[in-house]
């Protein structure tokens, strides 16, 4: 039986089939400034709904911003869901970096954000020095800053004000790398730029936790912590969509 030419050759005719120029299968890469300006467009937009509705409907206050509220609900489901998708991910594309420093993250600040089931399992975490208990990691901070305030209430502001300052760095790193990669720069370092841009809202959220009981701040932190929660959950679609691109 003969050949058919157009399996083989591409064209009835026997001539090789071409790409026109400039064309790939492999979908073309979005760039890390891309994505950090929708991702930065995105938490804007949260923040703002957030806001509103704190104002507009202000019996949903304590509701939408307590502990335990609709914020931090929020907060949990997206480090669940980068969690699962980092893991996920993992398993079809491979351990890479992006994946195992996501999970990692998530799973830490999940058992954070949860008081690591103290209050779903009944138990009692050990007492905070200076009020309160010691059921997340971010207490380690308020204890470092209640020790040095102990001190001298100008090491305790020092620290909050290093805390705050490394925060703010880490989310210029951000958007730098983001718009080296937006330059043609390459990939590189940039492709963490969403991840600088997750710790430098979590620094910021802990830097707001451990200089007030102001219940206004206190709401800010919860707003910061959701923001940071799904800055992570959308690194991992990134990373995900990425690796699928490479292997197609």
């Amino acid at each position: 039986m003969p050949e058919n030419p157009k399996i083989h050759a591409g064209r009835a005719d026997g001539t090789a089939w071409r790409m026109p120029a400039g064309f790939s299968r492999r979908p073309q890469r979005i760039s890390e400034f891309r994505w950090l300006t929708w991702t930065v467009a995105v938490i804007a937009f949260c923040t703002a709904v957030m806001a509103l509705t704190a104002i507009l409907v202000p019996g949903i206050r304590g509701v939408l911003l307590r502990e335990d509220g609709i914020v931090e609900t929020g907060s949990v489901i997206c480090l669940a869901g980068a969690v699962l998708g980092a893991g996920s991910a993992s398993v079809a594309w491979g351990p890479r970096l992006p994946f195992v420093l996501a999970g990692f993250l998530g799973l830490v600040e999940l058992l954070d954000e949860t008081s690591f089931g103290a209050r779903l399992l009944g138990f009692q975490p050990p007492p905070l020095h200076g009020g309160g208990e010691l059921d997340g990691f971010h207490d380690l901070l308020i204890l470092a800053y209640r020790l040095l305030a102990d001190v001298s209430p100008g090491l305790g502001l020092l620290w909050v004000g290093l805390i705050a300052g490394a925060s703010i760095a880490l989310m210029l790193v951000a958007l730098r790398l983001a718009k080296r990669a937006g330059w043609g720069a390459g990939p590189g370092l940039s492709r963490y730029a969403l991840l600088f841009l997750h710790v430098g809202l979590i620094g910021l959220a802990q830097a707001v936790d451990v200089a007030t009981s102001s219940r206004a701040l206190s709401a800010l932190e919860e707003a910061l912590e959701f923001n940071a929660a799904l800055v992570l959950l959308v690194y991992v679609v990134q990373q995900s969509l990425e690796a699928a691109r490479t292997r197609l």
